[in-house]
């Protein structure tokens, strides 16, 4: 075979691909029509027997009743901290409210410093 009949051979190969995924594409388009033409289908169902037999019922919702709490909330507990990097809860707490109550905070950046350094 020659440069020219492989190349018009793949040519012609190419043509034939193409031709190919356009029959495809329409007859793909055809089935996609009739599935959902077979979708669109509603099947009528007759109710008049049953019709005759209904009785309306009339429903009552309580809707006044309160929001039910939990009864196992029962009070408040404190919890302790975790992280105070080995240094007393209590001494932490009594130092703030000192510091607060005289304006200073030399003792909490001491405490901090501390704290931190533990």
């Amino acid at each position: 075979m020659t440069y020219g009949q492989i190349i018009t051979l793949l040519f012609i190969l190419l043509i034939l691909y193409y031709a190919g995924l356009v029959t495809m594409d329409i007859m793909a388009a055809k089935r996609m029509k009739a599935s959902e033409e077979a979708k669109n289908e509603e099947a009528e169902i007759d109710i008049s027997g049953l019709a005759g037999g209904f009785e309306p019922v009339e429903i009552n919702r309580d809707n006044s009743r309160p929001a039910t709490v939990p009864q196992n909330m029962g009070a408040v507990r404190y919890k302790e901290p975790v992280m105070t990097n080995g240094y007393p809860v209590d001494s932490l707490i009594s130092k703030t409210k000192n510091a607060i109550e005289s304006g200073r905070y030399d003792d909490l950046d001491n405490l901090v410093y501390k704290c931190e350094a533990a």
